[in-house]
C-alpha cells in the first residue's frame, strides 16, 4: 500500500465541544448541530472514516476534557490524521494553548486542522496567517464571559444566596429557592452537640475523639448499617472548621478563596478575618450568643508548645494570665518526679502534681521583664475548687443576701471603672486631635521642602498607625461604657450557675468555662518569712467577687 493510502486509512476527528458559559439556548451552538454540519462538511469533501470526539459542558479556558484528552492521546498513536471542528472556539478559547495545539502539537504529528466556519485550514498559508488573531478575539471573548459570570455570581453570593456546592453539614438546599439554606433535621443535632462540647471547653481533637467513641457518622448512612472505622473519623481540622463556621448562625460567608488569574487552577485563601459575612441570612442552628462564645474560648486556647509533652491536661487554658504583665500563664511539667527523703521509695504523684504555670513574657524574655509568677498547677486547682464551693454554699443558704452582696460589689466596681474608662476615652479623644494637628504641620512642612518625602511618609504611617490603634480602643470602651444595663440579669444568671456546683467535688473544664472568665496570678512574695501569693479570679457575668 502506498504512503497516500496509508494517511487516507488514519481517522478524521470531528471535534465538538460545549460549555455551560455558551448557553443552552443557541441551536446553531448545539451539540447535534455541530456533529451534524462536520459530519456534512467531511462527506463533502472525503473525509472518511470519521469519529466524533464530544466534551459537552466543559469550558474551553483548559485542556481538562475527557474526549479531547483522548483526541489527543490517539493523535500521538498515529491513529488521526486530520482534526475537524465548528470554528476556532471549539478547540480552545485560550490564544495560547490553541496556538500551541494549531502551530506545534498537529504539525509534530502531521495532523491537518480545519475551522470550518473561520475558514482555517492547515494546508493553506494565508489562511494560517490570520488565526491568531481569531484566536485572540475568542480568548477575550471567554475572558469577558468569565467576568460576567463570577460577577453575576458575587452579585447573588452579597445578596445572602448560597452558590456554592455541596452545603455545610448540617444544612441544605430550599427545594423551593436553591439559593437558600435551611435545615437538615438529620444532620443539625449532630452539629449543635459539637457546638455543645466546646462550650463544655472541649477541644477540637478531644470532639472528635467522643464522636468516633459515640459512632456518629461523618455522613448519612441508613440505619442498621454496617460501617467502616473512618465513617467515625471526624478529626481535629473538621471539628475546627465546623467551630469556625459562620453558616451555623445563620450567616453567609461571600467567598473563602479568590481565583489567582482567569487561567489558573490556583486559588489564594482569604484569611477568616478579611471575608465577608453577610448576618441572618438563613435559619440558625446555633445562636449568635453560643456561637461568639465558641470564637473567644478557642480564640483564648493558647498554641501548643514544642518540647513540652506534658501529661496534664490543663483545664485551666486561656484562663490563667500573669497579673503583672497581662500575658498568659504557660503550663509546664518536670520530667522527673520528687523523692523523699528516704531515697529508696519514690513519692507517687499524679500529673497535676507535676505541673505548674509560669509567666508567658519571663519564660521568653527572661526577668528583666517579668517575674515567673510560677504557682503549681494543684494548688491553683484546690484555690479554685474551694472558691466555687464557697460561693456556691452562700448562693443556696440565702440567694437574696448573696444577691445584694454582689449588685453592691458591682455598683461599686462599676463606678470605679466607669471613671477610668471615661478617663482613657478622654485622653484617646484628645491624643487624636492633637495628631490631627500634628499631620496637617507635616504637610506644611513637606511643601515648604523643611521635611523630605522619605521622612514624612515614615512619620505619617507612625501617626496614622496610633492613631488606628485609639480608634480601636475607643470602640471598645464605648461598648464596656454602654454595658452596665444588663447588670440585675448577669448577677440572676450567675447566681443559677454557682447554685448548680453547690455539690461538686471536683472541677473540670465545662465548670470552669461556664463560671470563671479569668484568673490572674500576682507574684509571689514573702512576708513575715512566709509565701504570700494574690490569686484573683474574675467571674462570668459578676467579675471579682473575693474581698
Amino acid at each position: 500500500m502506498n504512503r497516500k493510502n496509508k494517511q487516507v486509512q488514519k481517522v478524521t476527528a470531528l471535534y465538538c465541544r460545549l460549555s455551560i458559559e455558551d448557553g443552552r439556548d443557541n441551536e446553531s451552538m448545539s451539540i447535534q448541530n455541530q456533529k451534524l454540519m462536520l459530519k456534512d462538511y467531511a462527506d463533502k469533501h472525503g473525509f472518511y472514516p470519521c469519529e466524533y470526539y464530544v466534551d459537552d459542558g466543559y469550558t474551553g479556558r483548559n485542556s481538562n476534557r475527557p474526549d479531547f484528552q483522548r483526541m489527543l492521546s490517539d493523535i500521538e498513536n498515529g491513529k488521526i490524521g486530520t482534526v475537524i471542528t465548528k470554528d476556532l472556539s471549539r478547540l480552545a478559547r485560550n490564544y495560547l494553548e490553541s496556538g500551541s495545539y494549531i502551530e506545534v502539537f498537529f504539525p509534530k504529528y502531521n495532523v491537518r486542522y480545519i475551522a470550518v466556519t473561520d475558514g482555517v485550514d492547515s494546508l493553506t498559508r494565508q489562511q494560517m496567517d490570520i488565526t491568531p488573531f481569531k484566536n485572540i478575539l475568542n480568548d477575550m471573548y471567554s475572558r469577558d464571559i468569565s467576568k460576567k459570570v463570577l460577577a453575576g455570581i458575587m452579585t447573588r453570593s452579597r445578596q445572602g444566596k448560597f452558590c456554592g456546592g455541596t452545603p455545610p453539614y448540617g444544612l441544605m438546599r430550599d427545594p423551593a429557592d436553591k439559593g437558600h439554606l435551611i435545615i437538615n433535621e438529620d444532620e443539625a443535632p449532630v452539629i449543635r452537640h459539637i457546638y455543645e462540647m466546646a462550650l463544655n471547653g472541649d477541644g477540637c481533637m478531644r470532639i472528635a475523639k467522643k464522636l468516633l467513641e459515640e459512632k456518629v457518622p461523618i455522613t448519612r448512612v441508613k440505619a442498621n448499617t454496617e460501617c467502616d472505622a473512618n465513617y467515625y473519623a471526624w478529626g481535629g481540622s473538621r471539628i475546627s472548621s465546623i467551630l469556625r463556621n459562620p453558616f451555623y448562625k445563620g450567616a453567609h460567608v461571600v467567598c473563602k478563596t479568590h481565583q489567582k488569574a482567569i487561567r489558573s487552577n490556583t486559588y489564594n485563601i482569604i484569611p477568616r478575618e478579611e471575608r465577608e459575612v453577610i448576618e441572618d441570612c438563613h435559619e440558625a442552628i446555633i445562636s449568635k450568643e453560643e456561637w461568639d462564645c465558641v470564637q473567644e474560648l478557642i480564640d483564648r486556647r493558647p498554641p501548643i508548645m514544642q518540647g513540652n509533652t506534658c501529661p496534664y491536661y490543663n483545664i485551666f487554658h486561656g484562663l490563667v494570665y500573669c497579673a503583672t504583665c497581662g500575658k498568659s500563664m504557660q503550663v509546664r511539667y518536670e520530667k522527673y518526679g520528687r523523692t523523699d527523703k528516704n531515697r529508696s521509695t519514690k513519692k507517687k504523684r499524679e500529673p497535676i502534681d507535676k505541673a505548674y504555670y509560669i509567666c508567658q513574657t519571663y519564660n521568653r524574655l527572661g526577668k528583666d521583664t517579668c517575674t515567673s509568677h510560677k504557682i503549681e498547677a494543684r494548688a491553683l486547682h484546690d484555690i479554685v475548687l474551694k472558691d466555687i464551693r464557697e460561693l456556691a454554699a452562700e448562693a443556696m443558704k440565702d440567694a437574696d443576701a448573696f444577691y445584694n452582696r454582689l449588685a453592691k460589689r458591682m455598683e461599686k466596681q462599676y463606678r470605679t471603672d466607669y471613671t477610668e474608662l471615661k478617663k482613657e476615652y478622654a485622653r484617646l479623644q484628645s491624643r487624636n486631635t492633637e495628631i490631627d494637628g500634628i499631620i496637617g504641620s507635616l504637610y506644611a512642612d513637606k511643601s515648604k521642602g523643611i521635611l523630605s518625602e522619605k521622612r514624612f511618609v515614615k512619620l505619617m504611617g507612625d501617626l496614622e498607625a496610633e492613631q488606628a490603634d485609639n480608634e480601636a480602643r475607643m470602640q471598645e470602651l464605648s461598648k464596656l461604657l454602654s454595658s452596665n444595663d444588663a447588670q440585675e440579669s448577669d448577677i440572676r444568671l450567675f447566681i443559677d450557675e454557682i447554685r448548680s456546683c453547690g455539690a461538686i467535688r471536683d472541677i473540670d473544664e465545662a465548670i470552669l468555662n461556664r463560671l470563671i472568665s479569668r484568673i490572674m496570678i500576682g507574684e509571689s512574695k514573702k512576708i513575715g518569712g512566709k509565701k504570700v501569693q494574690e490569686i484573683r479570679i474574675a467571674y462570668n457575668f459578676v467579675g471579682e467577687i473575693a474581698g
